[in-house]
């Protein structure tokens, strides 16, 4: 199956069913060297696993894992794009917790803005599936100009 291909059959279902296609996008998106760096890309992965961590075992984890320059690059795109709320939650999250100083013992401030988080996404949910549906498609033309085939190791 191609990037196109999978676009199509997104094309036929409505953002309820995004998690259908949501996993082959992502891997398609972050295995393709020509996309993976893009703004608008790395906002779809980082927005993504946000999401994703955050219902199963957390933000607080999302945060601890992904780089900060990874997220700031999502941070900079949405708010460049006029995306103030999501932008701003995103940023909420965003403290040093690769410090040896913290030794796994976050500050209660860092747990507490985690929690908050949780509560927003889990609040807002169908509102970011529908974001993450709309804004992948918005960018269908990009992805496929820059992208190309999906390659055999997919």
């Amino acid at each position: 199956m191609d990037i196109k291909k999978l676009f199509d059959q997104l094309k036929k279902s409505d953002y309820t069913e995004f998690y259908n296609y949501e996993t082959d996008i992502f891997s398609y998106l972050y295995r393709n060297e020509e996309l993976v760096n893009q703004p608008f890309v790395k906002t779809f992965l980082i927005v993504s696993s946000w999401l994703g961590t955050s219902m199963r075992s957390g933000a607080w984890t999302f945060y601890e894992a992904t780089p900060i320059e990874d997220i700031m690059i999502a941070v900079k795109h949405l708010n460049d794009i006029g995306e103030s709320e999501l932008c701003r939650i995103l940023k909420k999250g965003i403290h040093d917790y690769q410090n040896p100083l913290y030794n796994d013992e976050y500050p209660e401030e860092w747990m507490k803005e985690s929690d908050d988080i949780d509560k927003w996404i889990i609040e807002h949910e169908n509102w970011l599936y529908h974001w993450l549906y709309d804004y992948i498609l918005t960018h269908e033309d990009k992805i496929i100009m820059i992208g190309g085939p999906i390659h055999e190791n997919y």
